[in-house]
């Protein structure tokens, strides 16, 4: 193979793309530690190589432009094949995402760094941000089902609470205003973190690639942990509500019919017209698809082109596998009444020396969350005596 300095831009300009493309993982899973180094170092030299025929074209256009200054002529933009060109670095555009990810991996050249490190931030790109927020939504049903914010910090979110109804009014006689109250939820903000190693080949893989990784490692990871905690934490989840049988709740040894009639009886009128049914896969199939009623049709009707969600009894079925199975819960409520503050996005963070004996990096996700439920009448369950 040529030395660098015999080879044209283009023939650079290739030989870089061949090693920064990713490589299979077979292929990958059979290279050496040196190896691996040694495609490493061939990378940056071909990307310093460039730099360099970038910094000196550079320069010769610059003394070109003072040649003709001095001489009275115009001088004429030109740009040399290879040159660097100036880019957006907004933590919106696609530049600072590349940059950012590029940075994630090691491979930023020392002027890279630079342009990196004076922009502050570490910020995660907005592209990046809005599919960490999407694939939490899609990984963590209650997301998509409670009153989500995102804002910075600690809050006090005031909902509606108990209202008088409007009275009858007798002509010119004088009105007390109704005592409506409010309720108010104060959320604070608990850390959602997730550690995970990868060997160094994670240098090799591409953008596009690294990037669809750390959604479905971090994103997904931190969602299954944030929607256990709106469900099962005791101290601000649904579990955490004061449960009282034949209030908003009803236990029962086996479930018929009658039962799940009983159980939507008990959530007031008001909150029917966005009531869903939150349940366990397992106890959906096992114990309520398997219902029928008196004319014997079941009362589970699935919505075949949405997979597993269905209607149970007129309500739409949200199936979230951390409903607990322990007592085959099934929860009946209206869900906006849940309030959720994402205080801090997901951001990303590296450590080379953790996993150094093991040739590997450590990225750390982590996200900022609380939740609590507004209203105690707003949510209805049935559990099992025999589960």
């Amino acid at each position: 193979m040529k030395e660098l300095s015999e080879m044209t831009v283009d023939e650079l300009l290739q030989r870089q793309q061949e090693l920064a493309a990713e490589i299979p993982a077979e292929q990958r899973d059979q290279m050496t530690t040196e190896e691996i180094e040694q495609r490493t170092s061939d990378l940056e030299a071909v990307r310093d190589e460039l730099q360099a025929r970038a910094n000196a074209a550079a320069k010769l256009e610059e003394q070109r432009q003072q040649v003709a200054n001095d001489k009275g002529v115009k001088p004429v933009a030109k740009f040399e094949e290879g040159e660097k060109k100036t880019m957006n670095y907004d933590v919106k555009s696609t530049e600072y995402r590349d940059l950012w990810i590029r940075n994630l991996q090691g491979n930023l050249t020392p002027e890279e760094r630079d342009v990196y490190n004076s922009g502050n931030t570490n910020a995660v790109p907005t592209i990046i941000a809005d599919k960490f927020f999407e694939k939490m939504k899609k990984l963590a049903p209650m997301l998509s089902e409670i009153t989500l914010l995102r804002v910075a910090g600690n809050l006090k979110f005031v909902a509606e609470g108990t209202r008088n109804t409007a009275t009858k009014h007798t002509e010119n006689s004088v009105m007390t205003p109704a005592e409506d109250a409010t309720v108010s939820v104060t959320l604070g903000g608990f850390e959602f973190m997730k550690l995970i190693q990868i060997s160094r080949t994670a240098k090799m893989m591409s953008i596009d690639a690294f990037e669809g990784w750390l959604v479905e490692m971090l994103a997904g990871d931190i969602a299954r942990a944030i929607d256990n905690y709106i469900l099962n934490d005791t101290t601000n989840g649904i579990a955490a509500l004061t449960w009282t049988s034949n209030t908003n709740q009803i236990v029962e040894s086996t479930y018929t019919y009658k039962t799940i009639c009983d159980l939507i009886a008990l959530l007031p009128a008001a909150y029917d017209a966005e009531a869903k049914f939150i349940v366990n896969k397992k106890t959906l199939y096992t114990k309520i698809a398997q219902i029928v009623d008196s004319s014997k049709r079941p009362i589970f009707v699935q919505d075949t082109e949405n997979g597993v969600k269905g209607y149970l009894m007129g309500y739409p079925v949200v199936v979230d596998d951390y409903v607990t199975s322990d007592n085959d819960a099934i929860y009946l409520g209206k869900w906006t009444d849940v309030v959720g503050n994402l205080s801090e996005d997901i951001h990303v963070d590296v450590d080379a020396s953790a996993g150094f004996t093991a040739n590997a990096l450590m990225y750390r996700g982590l996200a900022v969350f609380d939740s609590k439920p507004a209203k105690n009448d707003a949510i209805v369950r049935l559990v099992s005596t025999t589960a």
